[in-house]
């Protein structure tokens, strides 16, 4: 099994604003990707303290 690295909080901010920033260009329906991106981070920031599998 290969272990995924996830991409770092502060990245997941930049992505949510571009998407929102997208949202006045392209379509209006970005601001759900951004939301969803939003909703992301706190997952992202708690992760590391309840591991799913133990250290090897």
């Amino acid at each position: 099994m290969k272990v995924v690295k996830m991409p770092g909080p502060m990245r997941m901010v930049w992505g949510s604003v571009i998407a929102y920033w997208l949202a006045g260009i392209v379509n209006p329906a970005f601001i759900a990707i951004a939301v969803m991106i939003a909703l992301f981070i706190p997952i992202l920031i708690a992760d590391p303290f309840f591991p799913s599998q133990p250290e090897e």
